[in-house]
């Protein structure tokens, strides 16, 4: 009986799914994900890229012809800079760390996590390229 038992037994512990996870997760790769908004700003800050982060909404005007910008750049830039947009009514806590008094806010982070520098309003692809160019991203 013992012989037909441990073969079974082993076919059971096999068979039982076994997870290599650490619980860890590593950090989405926003290059990957179509909708800028779905990309999680602290989930990325320490990524090892810079992060560009506008802060607006979907109902406001200036964010909306923000949007094809950012995409745009997201495109371009894929695997050397994180875009992204932070719906501020759906994340209020981010729009209270970052002060965000008005929108659209744009916030570039170096590599690090750490503010380069902000812009309120429309931010022109021509001028975002000059900022990026200065942080040695073309």
């Amino acid at each position: 009986m013992s012989k037909i038992l441990l073969p079974l037994l082993l076919l059971f512990i096999l068979t039982i799914p076994v997870s290599l996870d650490s619980g860890c997760s590593p950090a989405p790769d926003p290059s990957l994900e179509k909708d800028l908004t779905k990309i999680p700003l602290d989930a990325v800050l320490h990524n090892g890229r810079p992060t560009l982060a506008d802060f607006g909404w979907r109902d406001c005007i200036p964010c909306k012809k923000m949007k094809p910008v950012l995409e745009e750049l997201a495109a371009q830039q894929r695997g050397r800079l994180n875009v992204l947009i932070v719906e501020v009514y759906e994340h209020e806590d981010l729009m209270d760390r970052y002060g965000i008094k008005a929108i659209p806010t744009q916030i570039l982070f170096d590599s690090q996590g750490r503010e380069l520098m902000r812009h309120q309003g429309y931010w022109a692809p021509e001028e975002i390229a000059l900022q990026l160019k200065k942080i040695g991203i073309n």
